[in-house]
């Protein structure tokens, strides 16, 4: 991303030229001891941050594999304190790897273990799956017996050798969804706690680690807090647009960068080292991003990419000569960064994502769609909820809904067993995959009958331009500038969503003036398509629906999701809707159905987290509109809900609505009983969980009651069923 150099960056080149180093740096076992985490933080013996760093090999089993205790020395002297320990499990390349020899390589991981121990260096096990197009499945479940029987055996040799300097690292980068992995890691967590119950577990997450923030809705068994961390992975030149989850993953669970690099996600060039140094400037702790994460950069070894610190062979004298366009080469940044020298980068951005949406009672806000806390998606990256395919009445998908499409063409390929490979991001045009932007496509394309590439990276993130002129990730919806022309707010900084899936869902921190009621209209775009007839959007929170009809203000069920009427004249007359549909924008009201207006009720004034969330389609939707309408009416169901006592049970449910199972979260990782109960007040469900489940019963379509139970107290929220 292109950058100024600013007021705020010349004073930042200043500060880091007087900066000091790491106050972590050539801190190591013998410092720190056996590590814990207290809250989300990776801390020392004694309860204070430490932030490890080091090296990733590459594979063991592959030629280029530089290790042992020579090696581990080396790395030292560099100033690193940690070696992850990259065990490819299912690759028959090069001699083959873990699952071909297993008993050579838990010899080698014995060895290396020992080897660290006796420098002071922490050591991390990786179990490190391939990916469908490297010969892997992306599944750890496909292996998980190995899985077990090699964590069980290896956390034995530790605990019975007293060596607590040693990670875990369950599954490096599946591509499975996130609740196979978070099954299958609680499935082998108990084998290594069951030997050592204070490990330091690492977890690897969806999308070869950059779905970051899925498991802050939907954490892992709270029975293992203390010992789960998840890891995120970081390719400088093409993940930049991850960085946003990254910060917002750091305020809700432990993270730890287990693999990145400062060049491409395939580990080769180009080098870009600015993206890499935000990375490291955001693993330390900073008001965005308050956790200090430890990090292992790739690759230690000989491979001859750009992403290896070695060149032929894995000698001090043979390092990587790779540079980039300023010469600069990749070894010596990566020594920099070992020995803590101070990176100097633009200060972070805090802009309108951390600015709250007001809500003031004396006159209408428009409402900003990136001031955001942080979002999600029912499916990973638009791959199977969305209208990019066609599909039964059952659901089933049959084949792409159009040419010119874009989609996530291995879920599709998968499920229509068309591929045995992996295919990611792509167009389709009379039936066939075909390439759209050539320059991000990967090396090793997939390949027509007529020699043209198939896809385009998925690797490079969906990003939008925040109204700042920062990128952000696609953390739930994707959202564009939205220019507004022939209103009031014509050229000021406002966005629009661009697309929207079913699902999906956005956070916000809202700022209220006073309890009452808000009338909602919006300025609404003519790419605003075929709304529902009762909606796309949907108002909730722990408080319940905040939607109201004026017709039944204290009915908190005749409305639950709104919409809009489409924009056929513009309010810019000169502009052509149906041949500049993004330059057209309309003033509306929001409607539901036959209510032609609808209210937001808020039960209370001051600072307040609501969820926005989506049933189908809103693209094109620009700022909503909230204007005061009126004091709230005795017995507003959110008014009731308002004042619930202080040691009732704070929980969500997502999706809601939903068409299907949904999953209820518990704000304490408590237990509990959950009760779904329908309108004639018969119990129809009911379940025990711990910290968050999916509720797997088929509902009919209609409103329900989900009532959580935990040590004595009760609370409720509604439930609609499509």
């Amino acid at each position: 991303m292109k950058k100024l150099l600013s007021l705020a960056a010349v004073a930042s080149m200043a500060l880091a030229a007087n900066a000091q180093k790491s106050p972590y740096q050539d801190k190591d076992y013998s410092d720190w001891g056996k590590l814990k985490l207290v809250g989300n933080q990776l801390s020392d013996k004694d309860g204070n941050p430490v932030q490890l760093k080091g090296w990733s090999t590459f594979s063991l089993h592959y030629k280029g594999y530089c290790g042992g205790e020579g090696q581990w020395k080396l790395m030292k002297k560099y100033g690193a304190n940690i070696v992850r320990l990259a065990m490819y499990i299912d690759d028959p390349n090069d001699g083959g790897s873990y699952l071909q020899k297993p008993d050579y390589f838990k010899n080698l991981i014995k060895s290396s273990i020992e080897e660290t121990k006796a420098l002071n260096m922490y050591c991390m096990v990786d179990w490190h799956i391939l990916q469908q197009n490297n010969g892997g499945s992306g599944d750890p479940n496909k292996n998980k017996d190995a899985a077990k029987s090699f964590f069980a055996e290896i956390s034995k040799f530790c605990a019975d050798n007293g060596y607590d300097h040693v990670l875990y690292e369950l599954c490096n980068e599946p591509t499975c969804g996130w609740a196979n992995i978070k099954s299958y890691a609680e499935e082998v967590i108990p084998v290594i706690t069951a030997n050592q119950p204070d490990a330091i577990i690492v977890v690897g997450t969806d999308q070869w680690c950059q779905k970051i923030m899925e498991p802050v809705s939907n954490p892992i068994s709270s029975q293992y807090k203390k010992n789960v961390l998840y890891s995120f992975h970081y390719y400088a030149c093409s993940h930049y647009s991850l960085l946003g989850d990254f910060r917002n993953a750091q305020k809700n669970i432990p993270v730890f960068v287990s693999e990145w690099s400062a060049v491409k996600f395939d580990g080769d060039g180009p080098f870009c080292a600015q993206d890499g140094d935000e990375m490291i400037a955001a693993c330390d702790k900073i008001d965005v991003a308050p956790q200090v994460v430890s990090w292992c950069i790739w690759n230690w070894g000989s491979k001859r990419e750009a992403s290896s610190f070695f060149q032929d062979n894995c000698s001090v004298t043979n390092l990587s000569q790779y540079s980039d366009n300023s010469g600069k080469k990749y070894s010596d940044y990566v020594i920099e960064l070992m020995a803590g020298e101070p990176r100097v980068v633009d200060p972070i951005v805090t802009g309108p994502y951390t600015t709250l949406n007001v809500i003031p009672s004396t006159e209408s806000a428009l409402w900003h769609w990136d001031y955001y806390d942080f979002g999600g998606e029912a499916v990973s990256y638009h791959d199977g909820n969305g209208g990019a395919w066609e599909k039964d009445d059952e659901g089933v998908v049959l084949d792409y809904a159009k040419a010119g499409e874009e989609v996530d063409v291995f879920s599709l390929a998968k499920k229509m067993k068309w591929l045995d490979k992996e295919c990611p991001w792509s167009t389709v045009k009379d039936g066939k995959v075909v390439s759209f932007d050539e320059s991000i496509s990967t090396g090793n394309n997939w390949k027509d009958e007529d020699g043209n590439s198939t896809y385009k990276s998925l690797n490079g993130g969906r990003t939008y331009s925040g109204t700042d002129g920062s990128e952000r990730p696609d953390d739930g919806v994707d959202l564009s500038g939205a220019g507004l022309n022939g209103t009031d707010h014509a050229g000021e900084k406002y966005c629009n969503l661009g697309w929207v899936e079913e699902e999906e869902w956005i956070n916000y921190t809202v700022k209220v003036a006073k309890p009452g009621y808000y009338k909602i209209s919006g300025i609404i775009g003519a790419e605003y398509k075929n709304p529902e007839t009762k909606g796309e959007i949907s108002i909730t929170s722990k408080h319940g629906n905040h939607l109201r009809s004026t017709s039944k203000l204290t009915d908190n069920e005749a409305i639950t999701t709104f919409g809009f009427p489409t924009t056929t004249k513009c309010a810019d007359s000169s502009i052509d809707g149906s041949k500049e549909p993004w330059n057209c924008w309309a003033v509306s009201d929001a409607k539901s159905g036959r209510d032609k207006e609808v209210l937001c009720a808020f039960g209370e004034s001051g600072k307040q987290e609501i969820t926005i969330r989506f049933c189908a389609s809103a693209g094109g939707v620009g700022p909503l509109i909230f204007e005061w309408y009126g004091d709230l009416e005795e017995g507003d169901p959110i008014t009731a809900v308002s004042d619930v006592e202080a040691d009732a049970v704070n929980f969500s449910i997502f999706p809601n609505p939903t068409s299907g199972e949904f999953t209820v979260a518990l704000a304490d990782d408590a237990e509990a009983i959950v009760e779904v109960v329908n309108m004639a007040g018969q119990v129809v469900a009911s379940q025990n969980i711990e910290g968050s489940a999916t509720i797997k019963k088929a509902l009919a379509a209609g409103i329900y009651t989900v009532v959580v139970k935990s040590n004595g107290a009760v609370s409720t929220q509604k439930l609609v069923v499509k």
